[in-house]
């Protein structure tokens, strides 16, 4: 079959995919009911509460600080949850640093928080080390705060950091500072890359509609969780959420600004990188790649991703396949009942477990704590020292003089 055959099948049996994939995802995962907080979830974990909305209501994102402390944002506060009498739940939140707007994007560097929030992409300093910034952040460059704004930012394992925002988020022509960047003249929704020093932007993928977070696999791919439009839903050319393995220079489909129109290239087009899993309806939030080894052996190295619409938590195992991966969605965590779950952030904790916010749109902010409580996980030798291989600066650290993955 020649590649435009390929690529004519692929696109008219995608939205059958789509519908088939909704019917494996539901059924993928064998799931305990947890009644007191309305919630089911994979067999052998354990969620408990550990923040409510007393004290962190309506959040919008969530990192981990340099003491493994969780740190929540939303409009007006940077808090972080503190629990004192070690009982497994916050029972103190010291606030951070006020803001306008919130931040939709947290990640600390030492006791340096960076931000995205208040329309742009910023650093608050805490040089001595107290939990509380030392004033107003530090701007690096501009970014629109909106639901289709600036998002989450990481620091790669290149030492440099990656920002990536909406089709509503402003990057243009004007972020690009630096000469080798391989996109110059963005489309829609992007992913900035910005060297250590902060002093030079490349723009390394864009075509996005509303990606609101993006992670790092162990080998160094990036993936993130794009949104659709869901007016079109049931319309012909219906895009999916949907999961990508980025492409390095290269277009993703989207094309317009803002969320009531609806314009994608279709995904047979040869130069519009492949879906990684047409998810279907939602609204895709935080995702994370699960690097650690509290939870057992199937959840290593594979996706966690929220959906906000459904309050739906799903995990993508991933296996490789050519230059890329393969993969099909579980459902590791759902809400019943009535009491609300909206799932904004997730972050991993240093002994493995994970939290996970929930928030957005003035809707009832927590925080949960999972943690595996099944069979022991009894690791083998070569795994044991499996984690200190990938913490090895990659080639690239070596040759900028950047840190390993922070």
């Amino acid at each position: 079959m020649s590649l435009q055959n390929q690529r004519e099948s692929r696109s008219r049996v995608l939205p059958l995919v789509v519908l088939i994939g909704w019917v494996l995802s539901a059924s993928a995962a064998d799931l305990v009911p947890v009644e007191s907080l309305g919630l089911r979830i994979a067999a052998g974990f354990r969620i408990t509460l550990y923040a409510d909305s007393d004290l962190a209501p309506d959040i919008y994102a969530m990192t981990l600080d340099s003491r493994g402390r969780v740190v929540v944002t939303s409009q007006g506060y940077i808090k972080t949850l503190l629990d004192l009498d070690g009982d497994g739940k916050a029972d103190k939140a010291v606030l951070f640093a006020k803001t306008r707007t919130g931040g939709m994007g947290l990640c600390f560097d030492g006791n340096d928080l960076y931000f995205s929030g208040d329309d742009g992409f910023s650093v608050y300093h805490d040089r001595a080390g107290d939990g509380r910034a030392d004033g107003p952040p530090q701007r690096i460059l501009p970014a629109h705060t909106a639901e289709h704004g600036g998002h989450a930012m990481r620091r790669g394992p290149d030492g440099y950091w990656y920002l990536i925002g909406g089709n509503d988020a402003g990057f243009s022509p004007a972020h690009v500072t630096a000469t080798n960047s391989p996109i110059h003249r963005p489309e829609a929704g992007a992913l900035l890359r910005i060297s250590p020093d902060l002093k030079r932007t490349e723009i390394i993928a864009h075509g996005l509609r509303n990606p609101y977070d993006f992670d790092f696999t162990w080998t160094g791919d990036i993936l993130t969780y794009d949104s659709d439009c869901e007016r079109d839903f049931f319309l012909p050319w219906y895009t999916p959420t949907r999961l990508f393995h980025l492409g390095y220079g290269l277009h993703h489909g989207w094309r317009l600004e803002g969320w009531e129109r609806s314009w994608a290239r279709p995904n047979d087009y040869p130069d519009v990188v492949d879906i990684l899993w047409p998810v279907g309806r939602g609204s895709p939030t935080g995702i994370i790649c699960y690097r650690h080894h509290q939870f057992p052996a199937h959840y290593r190295d594979g996706l966690f991703a929220l959906d906000w619409t459904f309050g739906k938590v799903y995990f993508f195992p991933l296996e490789s396949l050519r230059a890329s991966y393969q993969t099909r969605p579980e459902i590791f965590l759902e809400p019943i009942g009535t009491q609300g779950f909206a799932p904004t952030d997730i972050a991993v904790a240093p002994d493995g477990s994970v939290f996970l916010s929930i928030g957005g749109r003035k809707t009832r902010g927590a925080v949960y704590h999972i943690e595996y409580v099944g069979d022991t996980n009894r690791l083998s030798l070569a795994e044991r020292r499996l984690p200190a291989r990938r913490q090895r600066p990659s080639p690239a650290a070596a040759e900028t003089g950047a840190p390993p993955d922070a």
